[in-house]
């Protein structure tokens, strides 16, 4: 049920809109940090409709859900104004309208009319994660008991029920998915063109961000490698070679509609690539097409989580029809990729802290106190959104980032820097190929590197982002869909760590580049 409220923006308006935003989100559980942080957007977008239309305009605010996510809406009359603050240059404006696709600032639009603009309200995540894990634990007890249930009768409800409601959420998922990740790469590339106000700052940033994406995931990929010695196909050096040829040659589509029947994701990429860089060079010739691509984006993006509202129906039923059909054992093997998961990302963490400290001279201790609140929020909520925040005070008051480059380069990092991020993929591809048997030869674990890091990057900030390309990388690996459940399940505890040490790598790195780039206070560093 949507509340509304109808207010004169002047002062007492503005005061009154607040009060009642406050209990709004109190009602629907909101942590208070986040409740702040709306109540001061809201009061800031209010205040400068106040003061361009004179304290005249008549508005409406309203709470509303839909596909799963409350929305604030703020709806006022006029001409066509956005209360948002002015960007002072071409690469904040990229910078702000990432943030605003990814729910972190309001987004402004001119719709019926009117004015409008909304505010994702972020809903606790634990109850998702409460949710998620009571149909697990629901269906490892149902699992367990399907023991004592007749062969026969398992058979059935197999047959004519829980394959049909895994089968139709995989259908849901697999038709979104692939458009997704190509609108995003496309999104992305022609975003770069904004930051060329930057000149060779903003070239540099981006190259080394992507650059390290993938050197970092190379290297996981080696080190999960070394602990799953999934079994090859016999061969010689000669096959191998022929193997990695083979995949980079399969990149190149044979026609532009196979790729997304298939499921194809180097394919995808190889064609969303092309044809940004396209986009990119035709410049203000295709502008209101790049425009249209980007609504499209947030379009099926808000279709992937209305899609993902069906996951705990999709894990319930998957897991108990792998239980009842292959029994518990491949559930209690989670020990390995989760203890791996944290060695290793605790070893890229504890490496990136020692070489900034040596390389920007400051003291291991003084660094990692720094840094820890932001982790502590990354690791207790597996949200790189909840950490925003909290991330841009430590790098501007803490790290002694310049605050121009630190607003720039955080958020872009946080899509493009996303190496440790990839081991999620791996280790979970890996995991699912030694319990199907997958045979794996150099190109498989090539493809694997390419796959994850790209997917990192590509994970959308929705619920269950990461789960949804978890599905395309089990298909570019020839792993079964069926797998899928085991996948999610183990996929849902690796986030925590992960994007625990994603956080703290990203805020170092901002610190290398910007003491490259002499952009950093070292003084308030080292303090």
């Amino acid at each position: 049920m949507e509340k509304v409220i109808n207010i004169t923006v002047d002062r007492a308006g503005v005061d009154e809109a607040s009060d009642t935003v406050r209990r709004w989100l109190e009602s629907t559980g909101v942590k208070n940090r986040d409740i702040m942080r709306i109540r001061l957007a809201v009061e800031e977008i209010l205040i400068n409709i106040c003061e361009h239309g004179q304290g005249s305009t008549e508005a409406g605010i309203s709470l509303y859900r839909r596909f799963g996510t409350d929305t604030l809406r703020i709806r006022y009359g006029g001409e066509r104004f956005d209360p948002g603050k002015p960007a002072d240059n071409e690469a904040e404006e990229f910078t702000q309208n990432l943030l605003k696709r990814t729910g972190i600032l309001p987004a402004w639009r001119w719709r019926f009319g009117r004015n409008e603009v909304t505010i994702p309200v972020s809903v606790p995540k634990k109850k998702a994660e409460l949710l998620m894990l009571g149909c697990i634990t629901a269906a490892a007890v149902i699992g367990l008991l399907g023991q004592y249930i007749p062969e026969p009768v398992r058979d059935t409800v197999i047959d004519y029920g829980l394959s049909f409601l895994s089968g139709g959420f995989l259908g849901l998922l697999n038709t979104f998915i692939g458009l997704m990740i190509f609108l995003t790469v496309i999104t992305g590339i022609c975003g770069i063109g904004s930051t060329a106000a930057l000149g060779r700052v903003g070239k540099q940033m981006m190259i080394r961000f992507i650059a390290g994406t993938f050197a970092i995931g190379a290297l996981l990929t080696v080190s999960v490698r070394l602990f799953f010695p999934l079994a090859a196909d016999a061969g010689g050096s000669g096959s191998g070679f022929l193997a990695i040829l083979e995949m980079i040659f399969g990149i190149l589509p044979s026609n532009p509609v196979r790729p997304f029947l298939d499921g194809n994701t180097l394919q995808i990429v190889f064609m969303a690539v092309l044809a940004g860089i396209v986009l990119l060079l035709t410049g203000s010739q295709t502008e209101n097409l790049r425009k249209i691509i980007t609504e499209l984006q947030a379009v099926v993006m808000r279709c992937v989580t209305f899609v993902c509202m069906f996951l705990p129906v999709y894990i319930f039923s998957s897991l108990v029809s792998q239980l009842w059909a292959n029994g518990p054992a491949m559930l209690a093997e989670f020990w390995k990729p989760l203890v791996l998961c944290a060695v290793l990302s605790a070893m890229l963490v504890c490496a990136y802290l020692a070489y900034t400290c040596w390389k920007l001279k400051v003291r291991p201790s003084v660094l990692a106190k720094k840094l820890m609140p932001d982790f502590i929020i990354a690791l207790s909520t597996s949200s790189s959104s909840a950490a925003f925040t909290e991330g841009m005070d430590i790098n501007e008051q803490k790290l002694g980032i310049d605050r121009s480059f630190s607003r720039m380069a955080f958020p872009i990092g946080g899509i493009l820097f996303a190496g440790s991020y990839s081991l999620l993929f791996i280790l979970t591809g890996a995991f699912l190929a030694e319990c199907y048997g997958i045979h794996a030869d150099i190109a498989w674990w090539g493809t694997m590197w390419i796959v994850s890091s790209l997917l990192a990057v590509a994970t959308p900030p929705v619920a269950g982002g990461n789960i949804s390309c978890l599905s395309v990388m089990m298909v570019q690996l020839h792993i079964p869909p069926e797998g899928l459940a085991i996948g999610v399940v183990l996929a849902m505890f690796l986030d925590f760590i992960c994007t625990g040490a994603r956080i703290p790598i990203l805020h170092m790195e901002l610190a290398l580049q910007a003491d490259r780039m002499g952009l950093i206070d070292l003084e308030v560093l080292r303090k």
